[in-house]
């Protein structure tokens, strides 16, 4: 059975920022890579997939550790593989002759998460206390309203 908790997050104002810092990189590293794409189809008249462009950025993010270096490695493959789905839709829709929707660049509106792996940029920690904090990758730990314990022998996804 597959269920869904939300617990609110209260970080301090120096965490909101890393987090919406965070954010920005990423709707900065979609955007580049939208970009990427229609270049390489303008120029060259080929498709650019998904392994390409990892390790294009791949070598960007290890070259630039204080912008799109803050952004974990997992979180970049699946910005990408993000990308990469919207495409994928897009040709979907426009082969069976629906309203295709090409994918959109991202402004700061339409742009709200980023996605990580549990135990690989991200990890609920139980402390001594009881109190449950939640921690990110280059933020640190954030306090949570933990108010609903998970099931016994549950995997956080």
């Amino acid at each position: 059975m597959i269920r869904t908790y939300k617990y609110r997050l209260y970080p301090s104002h120096k965490q909101a920022e890393a987090l919406d810092f965070l954010l920005w990189q990423g709707r900065n590293l979609y955007n580049t890579a939208l970009e990427q794409r229609l270049r390489v189809y303008r120029e060259m008249g080929k498709r650019i997939s998904y392994p390409d462009q990892w390790v294009h950025f791949r070598d960007l993010r290890n070259a630039s550790p204080d912008t799109l270096g803050k952004l974990n490695a997992t979180s970049v493959q699946q910005m990408l593989r993000r990308l990469d789905k919207s495409f994928a839709a897009f040709f979907r829709r426009l082969k069976t002759g629906e309203k295709p929707g090409f994918p959109r660049f991202k402004g700061r509106d339409r742009f709200h998460s980023l996605e990580y792996r549990y135990g690989d940029g991200c990890k609920l920690r139980e402390m001594e206390d009881g109190s449950v904090l939640f921690y990110v990758q280059n933020v640190g730990e954030i306090k949570v309203k933990y108010h609903r314990p998970l099931p016994e022998g549950a995997q956080i996804k």
